[in-house]
């Protein structure tokens, strides 16, 4: 099987400034084409690091795929480190020069002048133009081996990536078959009972193989498969995925990139029903995950962010007495603030968050981390009680899947 290693070039990665995200998007693609990547490293913006870095990779690995140091500043250096690695001169790409000067349009000459080093590539390589920027990439051979540089900014990144293995003959490229991986997404179950059911379904077949990832309450569960062919590894991923939902019923929400708010979404949308949301200790991230989904707007009537009592009490029409008498964080307030939003945005479902999410406010009647969500709808309402581990941002997180995780449930008349 052909093997990748994966270089991510950027002192800000190192320093845990930005996050990457290149990596795990090239080891998907490359898995697509049964690649299989099989080292990731980082490194700051140093060109012999970068060198030893390559020469180690080219010793493990058939293919290097490098991100990042294709700029301009004295700190891009994947160029120079390539060329000093591989021994191939850097020489002017005429391709290359006339795309940068097509995107400078009417600049000035000096202005062109500026991205003369961007026009540098090794002697003999495959450019790689970049229709969202100025930085091209290119792949080359060295001693057998396939190097291939691109740039770091990710929109940019992914296009190119996609021009190379479109034109390379990497596609498939491998003896002992194709490897191809799939996400399944749960929420609602625990991670040990996750496990447990997917081996039951999985039997022992050796060709498929399970890691579970857990993150703010939702489990995903990655399948990667390895078959002669990609036909075959594809029917593999279908048999167990079939399998896995089969086993975990209603707790699989989504497979792929489909997140909670996405499946929510395309119930409203093939119930046609619509929703009002009503929060305070989420601060409205509930509204904002709803928000992201392209159409919303014809199911999603409106969200409040009622964070005082005053606001609970003048802008849902919660009785002050369930205030006074249970606290703001209460079944019986979250209750009235579903029916409150629904009644007030005449929407089909009403979601009402209160809880306390830290890391002050806690009692040990009420403790941190103390949530109640509530959704109205046709016929009986329903409020669960939670309490969630972990710091305020952690709270809100799990407080918001929970909430779309009972919309979801709701609206496929499980609840």
């Amino acid at each position: 099987m052909t093997t990748a290693e994966i270089i991510t070039i950027g002192t800000e990665i190192v320093l845990g400034q930005v996050v990457d995200t290149n990596a795990p998007y090239i080891a998907k693609a490359l898995a697509e084409r049964g690649i299989r990547a099989c080292f990731r490293t980082s490194l700051c913006d140093d060109k012999e690091f970068l060198k030893s870095a390559l020469k180690i990779a080219t010793e493990r690995t058939d293919l290097i795929i490098t991100t990042g140091g294709l700029g301009l500043t004295a700190n891009d250096i994947t160029r120079e480190a390539v060329s000093e690695f591989s021994g191939v001169h850097l020489i002017p790409g005429n391709e290359v020069s006339i795309h940068i000067r097509d995107v400078m349009g009417k600049q000035p000459v000096h202005g062109v002048n500026e991205y003369s080093k961007q026009m540098l590539v090794p002697e003999g390589a495959l450019v790689i133009i970049n229709d969202n920027g100025t930085a091209a990439g290119f792949a080359f051979c060295h001693n057998q081996k396939i190097i291939v540089c691109l740039p770091g900014v990710p929109g940019e990144m992914q296009s190119m990536l996609r021009k190379f293995l479109e034109v390379s003959d990497l596609r498939y490229k491998t003896e002992e078959g194709c490897t191809l991986s799939r996400d399944l997404h749960t929420f609602g179950i625990s991670e040990i009972v996750t496990e447990g059911v997917v081996k039951r379904c999985l039997f022992s077949d050796y060709r498929v193989k399970t890691m579970t990832l857990v993150h703010d309450g939702i489990i995903t569960i990655n399948l990667l498969s390895n078959a002669t062919t990609r036909r075959d590894a594809v029917k593999l991923l279908d048999t167990a995925e079939h399998n896995i939902r089969q086993g975990l019923g209603f707790a699989v929400f989504g497979v792929g990139d489909e997140t909670l708010e996405y499946s929510v979404a395309m119930l409203l949308k093939q119930r046609k029903k619509t929703i009002a949301v009503a929060e305070s200790c989420t601060g409205g991230m509930v509204s904002d995950k709803l928000t992201n989904i392209p159409g919303i707007s014809d199911y999603f009537i409106e969200g409040i962010v009622a964070y005082s009592n005053r606001a609970k009490i003048e802008r849902l029409g919660v009785p002050e007495r369930l205030i006074t008498k249970h606290g703001a964080v209460s079944w019986q307030v979250a209750k009235a603030m579903a029916e409150g939003i629904r009644e007030r945005a005449s929407a089909d479902i009403g979601i009402g968050i209160t809880g306390i999410a830290g890391p002050g406010g806690g009692t040990e009647r009420k403790p941190v981390g103390l949530v109640y969500l509530g959704v109205a709808g046709d016929g009986a309402g329903e409020v669960k009680e939670c309490r969630f581990p972990g710091s305020r941002i952690s709270i809100k997180k799990f407080s918001t899947n929970t909430a779309l995780n009972m919309v979801r449930l709701k609206l496929l008349h499980i609840i």
